[in-house]
């Protein structure tokens, strides 16, 4: 990419007012004049300004724009000629939704922005559809640091997010890659050399979303990418001028303005979200190794979402099944297996809690459904009487006995699950294939060749794994494979920076594997990009790329959890998370996908297992697992 100064740019841009007018962000005076008092925007804008989930952007071709959390709620063109165009959100969000929502509000012309009930209820609505359908820690994060820096009086100003530089002035050699920059933050502080630094922000939460493709390496060759391009930092230059003084004006910045004089150079920041001292280290050592790369990288630390959100992080979120199902367990403990209580360690002392409400919480509600290290280090976590079994099993599949607290002493988790029905059930192969066959009744199951826990074929490169393996042969000697996914209490999960990366990308393995398998009705990934969805998506194209890449003849995947932890579970009118994505896929799909209760399986169990050891574990399973 070249970095040579286009003619005219020099060591300034005072020559290039008539580009700075037609480059940068920037709205019309005529524009601008509807969001000032006595403007038809006018009561709309201050709406949006008391609404720190809301922010107002001015992009190029007089255009206004309203996100909440990186996704665009509302898009505004100003026309000289027309009324303004009115652009709701996205369809993408709230068509084919199973939950409910749905906007009950319209935006559409001009007029309607002028009517703040219907305001108030449209981004309601928008924003709840949003964050259902996409929502990342990144987000909220950004959206957070944005809010908090929008005065002139603190150290930095956060006066645009997700910028990218205009390229349709730029000579074709000279343009950049796609580039979208999460922040873009100046310094209210002159540096030693009086200029004020201009900085490329990016948001990162937690250590593990520095590595991989969208890591702080990959960010610093877009970062240096933009640095290095004399027409992207003329652009960023006439953005950074036009958007102060627009939003100044627009009184959406508190306070005095400096007298900037801006670096002809940007700098590149990281925001790190992060909830420990060691994760601030480990960051800064990351970015000490870069070496001259990191010399003038700006590390901005804030707390990340989860530690904005503190009663997440002590069970104060507890879903009604999963507080019965930790009082279950703590009975479970003290009574049958006549134990006494652990301690969780990762519990943390809240805020606003005393000493004695700490220890108080702990003795009711984190540490009664945990169990002492002693007590997890004799396998009381797993079913009595196949201790021997899973003794062995734990040595061949982990190389010991683990010390892992959610797997041995952590009796809420699902983890300790698997091995309390799979390991037994697999003592007896000949019934297990029965088993399997009344399962899927479709599939020709005759002997299972082998089976596995948490074993990852790393057909879709990344780490997802199924919690139980199973493969099988058919009358006909072909075999078939079955993927399990073991649920209790746990319910969806938020997509990671990878995954989110990935499903954006047509040529990842995510997007080929959809395609190629017929089972979709939509072959974009995008559409799984919510908690509900992410895990199930994965897990079934986790085996249907086995097929796809000749490692079997035939996949299932078999979601397998309580019928009363109903995010997964439908009863009445409500629609559990198996039976919304089922709703997404083709008959093929609905052929290779299959959710089953505990209840249900257990009844399969008792059809084949017959002897007097199996009646005491299936007695374990149920009276361990089932609420009556």
């Amino acid at each position: 990419m070249s970095s040579e100064s286009p003619k005219g740019i020099g060591g300034g841009l005072k020559n290039n007012k008539k580009n700075e007018t037609t480059m940068a962000r920037t709205l019309s005076s005529a524009s601008m004049s509807k969001y000032l008092e006595g403007g038809i925007y006018h009561d709309f804008l201050q709406y949006v300004k008391a609404d720190k989930e809301l922010a107002f952007e001015i992009r190029v071709k007089d255009e206004v724009m309203i996100y909440c959390q990186k996704n665009l709620l509302l898009r505004i063109t100003h026309r000289k000629s027309s009324p303004d165009l009115v652009t709701m959100l996205n369809p993408r969000y709230y068509t084919n939704r199973r939950d409910g929502l749905n906007l009950t509000e319209q935006l559409i012309e001009p007029s309607d922005l002028q009517d703040l009930h219907k305001v108030r209820r449209y981004f309601e609505d928008a924003k709840a559809l949003c964050k259902s359908y996409k929502s990342h820690d990144e987000f909220i994060v950004q959206q957070q640091y944005k809010a908090e820096h929008c005065s002139f009086s603190g150290d930095y100003l956060a006066i645009d997010m997700e910028w990218a530089p205009d390229q349709t002035k730029v000579p074709v050699e000279c343009r950049l890659e796609k580039t979208k920059i999460d922040l873009i933050v100046v310094s209210n502080r002159a540096n030693d050399e009086g200029l004020h630094d201009i900085y490329l922000a990016e948001v990162k939460c937690g250590l593990g979303a520095v590595d991989g493709k969208s890591g702080i390496e990959d960010h610093l060759r877009m970062s240096q990418a933009v640095i290095n391009n004399a027409y992207a930092r003329q652009g960023l230059l006439q953005d950074v001028k036009s958007i102060i003084q627009q939003k100044t004006q627009l009184q959406l910045f508190d306070g005095t303005p400096a007298d900037y004089c801006f670096a002809e150079r940007p700098k590149v920041m990281f925001i790190l979200a992060c909830c420990s001292e060691s994760e601030r280290q480990g960051f800064k050592r990351i970015v000490r190794n870069l070496g001259d790369a990191g010399r003038d990288v700006k590390i901005e630390f804030v707390a990340s979402s989860k530690c904005m959100q503190p009663a997440k992080a002590y069970y104060g979120g507890d879903s009604d099944f999963r507080k019965a199902c930790r009082l279950h367990q703590a009975w479970f403990r003290e009574h049958v297996l006549m134990l006494k209580m652990g301690c969780n360690r990762s519990t943390r002392r809240g805020a606003k809690e005393t000493e004695e409400q700490f220890r108080r919480r702990r003795a009711t509600e984190t540490d009664i459904a945990v169990l002492t290290t002693g007590d997890a280090a004799r396998l009381m976590n797993f079913v009595p009487a196949y201790h021997d079994e899973i003794r062995k099993t734990l040595l061949k599949e982990k190389g010991g006995i683990p010390t892992d607290f959610g797997l041995m002493a952590n009796m809420l988790r699902s983890e300790h699950v698997v091995w309390n029905i799979f390991v037994p059930m697999m003592t007896d192969m000949a019934a297990a294939a029965k088993c399997f066959s009344d399962v899927l009744p479709n599939r020709d199951i005759k002997t299972i060749l082998n089976w596995k826990i948490e074993y990852a074929p790393n057909t879709i490169n990344d780490r997802t794994a199924f919690d139980v393996y199973v493969e099988y042969e058919t009358s006909e000697r072909k075999t078939g494979v079955i993927g399990i996914e073991v649920k209790y209490t746990e319910e969806g999960y938020s997509v990671g920076n990878k995954e989110f990366s990935m499903m954006q990308d047509a040529t990842s393995a995510y997007s080929v594997a959809t395609r190629r398998s017929g089972c979709f009705i939509d072959n974009d990934p995008m559409q799984f990009n919510t908690p509900d969805f992410i895990q199930l998506w994965r897990n079934h194209i986790l085996g249907l790329a086995m097929v796809q890449q000749g490692m079997t003849n035939c996949f299932d995947s078999l979601t397998l959890y309580p019928a009363g932890n109903t995010h997964f579970h439908s009863f009445d009118n409500h629609i559990g998370a198996i039976e919304a994505y089922g709703e997404l896929l083709t008959d093929r799909g609905r052929d290779t996908f299959h959710g089953i209760t505990y209840e249900v399986l257990f009844d399969v169990l008792r059809n084949h297992f017959k002897s007097e050891r199996h009646g005491a574990w299936l007695q374990y399973l149920k009276t361990r697992y089932i609420l009556n």
